[in-house]
């Protein structure tokens, strides 16, 4: 980048120059950002119901949902939506069996995408503050004798 787009974030683009301000504040946030017993257990009660809603409820909910609302049930195969409206939109049938396998693969993304989404944010956190701090990728001790 040239001295002109690092001076001004709006020579970078618009997004880029609309976010700006909020990184620095979440840059701010992170270099300074220190856990304490209550914060911690705060936070871990919060990801707790977090978790467990997404993990358990909504998965629970899209089942019945299809089932009920949806006819995916494993019936006489019939089209994607049974809505009336969308019947000129989606006018494909499918097998009752292939419903069911993709009302499964619907639950099942709702069940492990978040889960995967708060690992990956745990990760992708933690090597930006590190790198905020500057620290050095290697910073645990290896043990052994030295």
């Amino acid at each position: 980048m040239s001295s002109v787009a690092e001076a001004h974030p709006a020579a970078r683009g618009r997004m880029a120059g609309r976010i700006a301000p909020a990184k620095e504040r979440a840059e701010a946030f992170l270099k300074s950002w220190e856990w304490t017993w209550t914060s911690a257990v705060v936070f871990s009660l919060a990801l707790t119901f977090f978790i467990m809603i997404t993990v358990a409820v909504i998965p629970s909910f899209w089942l019945y949902f299809a089932d009920q609302k949806l006819k995916w049930d494993g019936g006489a195969p019939h089209t994607l939506l049974p809505y009336s409206w969308a019947q000129g939109i989606l006018p494909w049938t499918f097998q009752g069996f292939w419903l069911k396998e993709l009302r499964d693969a619907v639950a099942m993304g709702l069940s492990t995408g978040p889960l995967v989404t708060v690992l990956v944010a745990a990760a992708v956190l933690q090597n930006w503050r590190r790198k905020l701090r500057g620290a050095q990728s290697d910073t645990r001790p290896t043990g052994g004798y030295r």
